[in-house]
């Protein structure tokens, strides 16, 4: 698959789970939105959150490498429209996908039935198992990111923070 193809995939795939996420979202009642995450969120814990987030982004890759070198070659050699499209996927519409999925429908869908808690473990290893294609060890770094971003959906009221902290984690990630 050449690097165009390979974005190009990686766009469609995020846009797609947008697409189901706001339309399971359109069909809620009007009134619903806000429990999806759809507010203002509080600023005091979502700067909290966000320092705590970056910090462990920035040790957990200290300790265990898990971003790898860094190596510009693969961005110089593709085509421009495929790295913009890359960074499209990874660091807009993915994590926007994925913590309207994870953060958003779900959070809400569990904490109907379960505490939070709960809810914040559950959505983290969801989530991480859906990064399968990687080491254990990233794995586990990536259920305490799910951690820290159910964290910062349940004390800032918000998917905007949890959405906000992850494509700066991804941004960190590809680079």
């Amino acid at each position: 698959m050449s690097p165009v193809q390979s974005a190009l995939s990686k766009v469609g795939v995020s846009a797609a789970v947008l697409i189901v996420v706001f339309a399971r979202m359109r069909f809620s009642r009007r009134h619903e939105l806000p429990e999806f995450g759809f507010v203002r969120p509080k600023l005091g814990p979502a700067l909290v959150i966000l320092a705590a987030y970056l910090g462990w982004m920035l040790l957990s890759d200290a300790v265990l490498h898990w971003r790898g070198p860094w190596d510009f070659r693969p961005w110089q050699q593709a085509p421009l429209a495929a790295s913009v499209m890359r960074v499209v996927a990874v660091c807009m519409l993915g994590p926007a996908a994925e913590e309207l999925l994870f953060r958003g429908l779900l959070f809400r869908r569990l904490g109907d039935h379960l505490p939070v808690a709960a809810v914040i473990v559950i959505t983290a290893v969801g989530w991480a198992l859906l990064h399968w294609s990687y080491s254990w060890a990233v794995i586990g770094v990536i259920v305490v990111d799910g951690l820290l971003l159910g964290l910062a959906r349940w004390r800032t009221g918000s998917i905007a923070p949890p959405i906000v902290m992850h494509a700066l984690y991804n941004l960190y990630a590809i680079w």
